[in-house]
């Protein structure tokens, strides 16, 4: 691995420890059992972030069971838009679901698409607050997540309705307002994605110009930038698992959410077997803008799987695993830790076909939304919609099933020195 690769993962390596450290107190919002509804605009129908938290629920809780439902409608303010009225949306696509937890992402829209105006902010702010004591009079026990909506790209593009970008923020802190006089959970999806354009910006700006490809509209690389932020919101743990061996003794020093057995030296270096209880995030190796978006941003902070192993006596190793080599690697960059998030793993191949899945899953929600509720006149629209449903839970339940974690061999086999 080359030198900036080793100072990429030590990098990961500090923020996990960091961000672990400010998580460990907090328990983790959701349990088994629970129901979330994604209410929102146009950036919610998507489902790009909606899809890719649960695609990360599913790889970092392979044993927790969640429902997860998308409510958002393209141009949608807070007092509805094309799917009704709020009072309408909320009786049809919130309440009979009976949420236990319920995210509400609006704002984008209510600006007008105008420089700051008072008078639009204060409808905004009414509408705002009313939206939020009809959830909370129907739902007493849900528990609720703010968002700020995210950013208006003007770092990247320069812009289409000047200071829109300072608007949109000055409507989400309107919403962390809201989110810390109520007490609910806070997600700043404006903030999260703002930074990561400044640092994607300094690298590449014409890929950076990605990430927000309209200005407005998260693409699905972006998108994970927001996912991220909601499961630090909610107290997800950043970590898939650590493996710490000690090469001199052939012993394991740590193992956190992974089972180690079989370890023994071998004449070329190490072997053992592991058994991890989570799998990686299932973002795409092949994906020009997605490795650019790991290496711009925090991403990887939130996706950490670590091998550390001390104590090795030759310079260089081959990484294996189930007899495939996966790296060369020094033994600095194994002392220091190495984030198998970020190479070509059977681990991130396993994830990646629940990725697969989820796509699947998406295109026929998004269909299933439409039928029922913005077009529930179609003609045998009742029958396609439980046919829709029934397509939706079996993809589901193949998910949980494909998803849970398997035990690999790993290896470790000196190579010679490289001159």
């Amino acid at each position: 691995m080359k030198a900036n690769g080793l100072c990429f993962i030590l990098a990961c390596s500090a923020i996990c420890c960091m961000r672990s450290q400010a998580q460990s107190s907090q328990p983790f919002l959701l349990k088994t059992g629970d129901s979330v509804v994604f209410y929102g605009d146009s950036i919610t129908a998507l489902r790009f972030y909606t899809g890719e938290v649960e695609e990360i629920m599913l790889t970092r809780y392979p044993e927790m069971r969640v429902e997860f439902f998308n409510a958002g409608v393209p141009g949608d303010t807070v007092y509805g838009g094309l799917a009704g009225a709020t009072a309408t949306r909320l009786a049809r696509d919130v309440f009979p679901i009976k949420p236990t937890v319920v995210t509400v992402m609006l704002g984008m829209n209510d600006t007008g698409y105008v420089p700051f105006d008072q008078h639009i902010f204060d409808v905004f702010q009414s509408g705002y607050t009313t939206l939020l004591n009809s959830l909370s009079t129907a739902l007493p026990q849900a528990k609720i997540t703010l968002i700020a909506e995210s950013p208006y790209d003007e770092v990247t593009h320069g812009t289409q309705f000047p200071g829109l970008g300072p608007t949109a923020q000055r409507y989400g802190n309107f919403v962390e307002q809201q989110a810390r006089e109520r007490h609910d959970t806070f997600a700043n999806f404006n903030n999260a994605l703002d930074t990561a354009l400044r640092s994607a910006a300094k690298q590449n700006p014409d890929y950076a110009a990605l990430l927000i490809p309209d200005r407005i509209h998260p693409s699905e690389v972006g998108s994970w930038v927001m996912a991220e932020e909601l499961m630090r919101a909610w107290g997800a743990s950043p970590e898939v698992s650590f493996q710490g061996i000690d090469a001199s003794g052939g012993t394991v020093d740590t193992a956190r959410n992974a089972d180690i057995s079989k370890l023994q030296k071998t004449d070329s270096g190490l072997s053992w077997t592991a058994l991890e209880k989570a799998l990686p995030i299932p973002f795409s190796p092949d994906d020009p803008l997605m490795q650019f978006a790991l290496r711009a941003t925090t991403l990887p902070s939130q996706d950490q799987e670590i091998l550390q192993v001390t104590g090795l006596l030759a310079h260089n190793y081959s990484l294996q695993i189930d007899g495939k080599p996966i790296a060369e690697l020094s033994s600095a960059e194994l002392s220091a830790g190495v984030n198998l998030a970020l190479l070509s793993t059977p681990m991130l191949n396993q994830a990646r076909g629940l990725h697969w899945l989820e796509f699947r899953k998406v295109s026929l929600d998004m269909s299933r939304y439409v039928l029922e509720s913005e077009r529930p006149s179609t003609p045998d629209g009742a029958d396609a919609v439980k046919t829709l449903r029934e397509a939706i839970t079996s993809l589901t339940e193949q998910q949980h099933r494909d998803g849970q974690p398997k035990p690999h061999q790993f290896a470790l086999v000196a190579t010679p020195a490289k001159k």
